[in-house]
């Protein structure tokens, strides 16, 4: 009897204990739904995605234009200093070699403008720190320029710099009078009929399923002849530029 209310009393609680008990068990159903409820219904995180390469591509154009308006002022600066010069060592001897050596004459003068000096660039031999002499591109771009550039095999028109990833036109706008390709270049080409899997992916006019099409053709069918040929193994989504890289032989 006396262990039968030894038992008893462990089992008793004050009100102030049974209120704590309560408020435990109550607090862990609570955390027990909340996960429940967060592993079935995940939040939406729409409002928290950005576009990365887009955020990548306004944060260097920025950083571009910077550096181009820093490159003008430093240049407006140079020629400032060197005219103040020389207008101090010999002011009549200043004024008549300029008026010569920029063709003015007392009736009308010529003004030279940056377009005159400016010289032009071929895409398939400029380096990075040449290209970067263009309006609005940076490191980063010129970069970008020669690896689409090798992994094309070069390029056969300068309005394939739109295809270089986040081009824009109205950067291209800026500098298209400046570039130039020469007519006479001819680019790397893919050897359709025996280059491997990998080297026909990674041209960037060609994709997986298409390179898939070719590689199939070539070891059930034969040997790929000529351009409408290959158009009819890749069907009609074939990149109409890829035939400048193709080689059949």
């Amino acid at each position: 009897m006396n262990n039968h209310d030894n038992f008893k009393r462990y089992l008793s609680f004050s009100r102030s204990e049974r209120i704590a008990i309560i408020a435990i068990v109550s607090m862990i159903v609570i955390a027990l739904v909340i996960k429940y409820l967060l592993i079935n219904n995940p939040p939406k995180r729409d409002y928290f995605k950005h576009d990365l390469d887009s955020i990548i591509a306004r944060r260097e154009a920025a950083i571009d234009s910077v550096r181009v308006a820093d490159s003008v002022a430093k240049a407006e600066a140079r020629a400032k200093r060197e005219i103040s010069r020389q207008l101090k060592k010999s002011p009549a001897n200043y004024n008549k070699d300029h008026r010569k050596k920029h063709n003015y004459t007392s009736d009308t003068a010529k003004v030279e403008t940056p377009a005159e000096v400016e010289t032009t660039i071929d895409l398939n031999t400029a380096d990075t720190a040449l290209l970067q002499q263009l309006y609005g591109i940076g490191p980063s771009f010129a970069g970008r320029i020669v690896e689409y550039r090798d992994k094309l095999g070069g390029f056969v028109t300068k309005e394939q710099l739109l295809e270089v990833y986040a081009m824009d036109s109205a950067r291209y706008e800026g500098f298209k009078n400046r570039i130039t390709v020469d007519s006479s270049f001819s680019p790397n080409k893919l050897r359709i009929n025996y280059d491997s899997f990998k080297t026909l992916f990674r041209h960037p006019y060609l994709n997986y399923e298409e390179v898939k099409k070719i590689v199939n053709y070539r070891e059930h069918k034969g040997l790929i002849t000529s351009w409408r040929q290959l158009s009819k193994v890749v069907g009609e989504g074939i990149n109409p530029k890829l035939q400048y890289y193709v080689d059949y032989q």
